[in-house]
């Protein structure tokens, strides 16, 4: 499978897997068959493969932000790290931290472990900036890594990569580990290899409800299933009726380009084992794939989940080209949107229904999901073989019975709408600089830029 099966494959059909239909009967019940869902599924019947395991999907495998992802594998989980100090405390702060780097472990361990076929690059990532402020501010956050004792290195302007130099960032963080991958073929391998395990996976059946009782009855058209336990791992896409959600779903575009020629191969290549991300908030960034080309993401954010149509692919090409001269010429070979899902506290949830502990649920990565999704499975699946485990210490702040309260309505979703086009005009005038000696890309009048 090449780089260029990463991206977004909602157009080919892979759906070979039959819907549910009649009523039937399981131990535990997934909705989702994303990484979470999927990962949950694959690690319990490991844990306890007595089990019986059953994932409900609404359309097939991968077909959320597990097979719309960009490929990047990396730590972080919440707030900044000087923000995290104030909020929860150094302990959690440095906790929380060292649990998004066991994540990253986790995932490489999980490929390893099975030999999957992933087009996995190891390596690290560089959060760039591209003014004084950013660069005061990941002074800032440099300084509280070393103060809660984690390694995460200060890149001045003399010591960045030519590549990121030349683009116009003064300076940038260091984060590893990290790795690049293809998610949707990581996903559908876990799919692959639950069901040579036992697992049972029924796509095109969307859950409309969740009856909850004992046992709780997952309620599809055309059928239903009853189980002693059910996990929700449905992230962006919203509440189901008889789960809790405090979830926001956002959709976020990317690209990838046309395979690169061996001389502009040549000036990205350091790509492919550190991408250069943007530190604003839909800042673009950039990662070279298995077989030389590069992925982008920025550009309009939008509220909502559903489509897969890229609002301002114009605004990638521009990414793109504004990166290196040697880019000047390259085309965008395809363009998509995907769904990210957001909490109000920035922070993900994992935990059991407040009122019904049969029910869990897992999501809100807030664009860090690659990692956290999959890590977050293997909690829940621990959880459901052993039983509550007793809390870390300190605890984790996002294994929690909710995520908190998000206000809807129409003026809420003005206001929010509103916010997303700030920070959509704002993409569009950071992200690399134009070098003196070129002529300025046109932007796009409509939208500008985003990221996950």
């Amino acid at each position: 499978m090449t780089g260029s099966a990463v991206f977004w494959a909602g157009d080919e059909d892979f759906a070979t897997r039959g819907s549910l239909r009649g009523t039937q009967r399981c131990d535990v019940a997934i909705v989702g068959a994303g990484l979470t869902g999927l990962s949950t599924a694959l690690e319990l019947l490991e844990l306890a493969p007595q089990r019986r395991v059953v994932v409900i999907e609404a359309d097939h495998v991968a077909a959320g932000a597990s097979g719309r992802g960009t490929g990047l594998l990396g730590t972080r989980i919440g707030p900044p790290l000087r923000v995290a100090r104030r909020r929860f405390g150094d302990e959690v702060a440095r906790a929380a931290y060292l649990w998004s780097v066991g994540a990253v472990g986790h995932v490489l361990d999980i490929v390893d472990r099975y030999g999957i076929s992933c087009d996995l690059v190891p390596g690290s990532q560089l959060i760039a900036a591209d003014d004084e402020k950013g660069a005061q501010a990941q002074r800032h956050e440099a300084d509280a890594a070393r103060a809660l004792g984690l390694v995460i290195s200060y890149v001045d302007r003399g010591s960045l990569p030519a590549l990121a130099a030349a683009a116009g960032y003064v300076s940038g963080l260091r984060y590893a580990p990290a790795a690049t991958l293809d998610p949707a073929a990581l996903t559908r391998e876990l799919a692959r290899i639950g069901e040579r395990r036992g697992l049972t996976i029924f796509e095109r059946s969307p859950v409309r409800g969740i009856k909850r009782g004992s046992p709780a009855v997952v309620i599809t058209d055309r059928g239903q299933i009853a189980a002693d336990r059910v996990v929700v791992a449905i992230n962006a896409f919203g509440a189901i009726s008889g789960a809790p959600s405090g979830v926001l779903g956002l959709k976020v575009q990317a690209g990838v380009t046309e395979k690169l020629p061996p001389e502009v191969l040549a000036a990205v290549e350091a790509l492919g084992a550190e991408p250069l991300i943007g530190h604003r908030e839909a800042s673009p960034y950039f990662r070279l794939t298995a077989d030389g080309r590069i992925v982008v993401g920025g550009g309009a954010v939008r509220r909502g989940t559903h489509g897969s149509v890229a609002p301002a692919p114009a605004t990638l090409r521009a990414a793109v080209r504004r990166l290196s001269p040697a880019l000047a010429e390259v085309e965008m070979e395809s363009t998509w949107s995907g769904p990210i899902g957001l909490t109000r506290d920035g922070l993900p949830v994992v935990g059991q229904h407040p009122d019904d502990p049969r029910l869990y649920h897992a999501g809100g990565c807030n664009g860090h999901g690659l990692a956290v999704s999959v890590h977050n499975g293997a909690l829940l699946a621990r959880w459901l073989a052993f039983g509550q485990p007793k809390q870390p210490s300190p605890a984790l702040p996002w294994i929690r019975p909710k995520a908190p309260w998000l206000p809807r309505g129409r003026l809420v979703d003005s206001l929010l709408d509103r916010y997303l086009a700030h920070i959509t005009a704002a993409s569009g005038r950071s992200g690399p600089s134009e070098p003196p000696d070129r002529i300025a890309v046109p932007q796009s009048r409509t939208t500008d830029g985003g990221r996950p």
